[in-house]
């Protein structure tokens, strides 16, 4: 073997023992720097585990450290028996202490349907339904839905008069502003027609899958995600009555007939 051979194997083993140095170092200082801390075991996501996978599979995936009890979040496991049986509620990721609160029952489990691709040029947008006010939780992504908006009155604290005519309407007999409160009435309408379900998430919530009497199901107790693509006006719309009013979708076809000018319900024309 000649010099130089022995020289790069040299340089090799150099450079092994200086990793095994430096990596019994960081060790040590790791344990030095927990030996004035109180320390707890906890459980540690080593490897992505996705929402849905039952504990017996995610432990392959897990690790137990020392940590701080400063560090430790609230709920954070150390053993899996808590969790015996259940499913992960969301997506686990690597580095993230395993809590209690992150595993659900299987029937819980926020589920996925099917989803459907956004169209060009549309907004996607997700809204929180109970099951009375998105058909009975049927909604499936592919559906059309009218959107209804309903509002409670509001005040108007601001009169912008038009013309001559409406500002004399606000004005008393001396000319100056009148007090006055002015609310809208309790209206319904359908802002939005044809709106495409892209998602649907439903959460269930101690559902009873079978009949519960001729052919009756029992109903649905838990929320629905409905994520819908629209137009951006129209999403400016269902995002202003979910702020300050409330939705309710309605199974369209395509051949519904949308009414121009748009008719908003209120109590003076129901009866219409």
């Amino acid at each position: 073997m000649n010099r130089r051979v022995l020289g790069v194997v040299a340089a090799i083993l150099l450079a092994a023992v200086g990793t095994w140095v430096l990596v019994q170092y960081v060790s040590n200082a790791d344990e030095r720097a927990l030996e004035d801390q109180e320390v707890v075991e906890v459980l540690v996501v080593d490897e992505a585990i996705a929402a849905g996978t039952s504990v017996l599979e995610a432990a392959a995936s897990m690790s137990t450290k020392l940590i701080p009890q400063a560090v430790r979040v609230p709920n954070a496991l150390d053993s899996l028996d808590p969790v015996r049986g259940l499913v992960t509620a969301v997506d686990l990721l690597p580095g993230e202490q395993v809590v209690a609160d992150r595993f659900v029952e299987e029937e819980n489990l926020v589920q996925d349907l099917r989803q459907v691709e956004l169209p060009e040029g549309l907004l996607e947008l997700t809204i929180t339904l109970t099951a009375e006010r998105s058909v009975g939780a049927s909604l499936v992504p592919g559906d059309l839905v009218a959107v209804l908006s309903s509002f409670d009155p509001f005040t108007l604290d601001a009169v912008e008069p038009q013309d001559e005519e409406d500002l004399n309407s606000f004005l008393n007999n001396e000319g100056e502003a009148a007090t006055i409160t002015l609310r809208t009435p309790n209206s319904t309408g359908i802002s939005v027609h044809k709106a495409l379900v892209t998602r649907v998430q439903l959460r269930r919530q101690g559902q009873n899958d079978g009949a519960i009497g001729g052919n009756a199901q029992a109903a649905p107790t838990g929320d629905l995600l409905v994520s819908l693509a629209v137009a951006p006006g129209d999403a400016e719309q269902i995002v202003f009555t979910a702020e300050f009013g409330s939705i309710w979708l309605a199974r369209e076809s395509e051949s519904a007939i949308e009414e121009d000018p748009v008719l908003v319900i209120t109590r003076a024309n129901i009866y219409r």
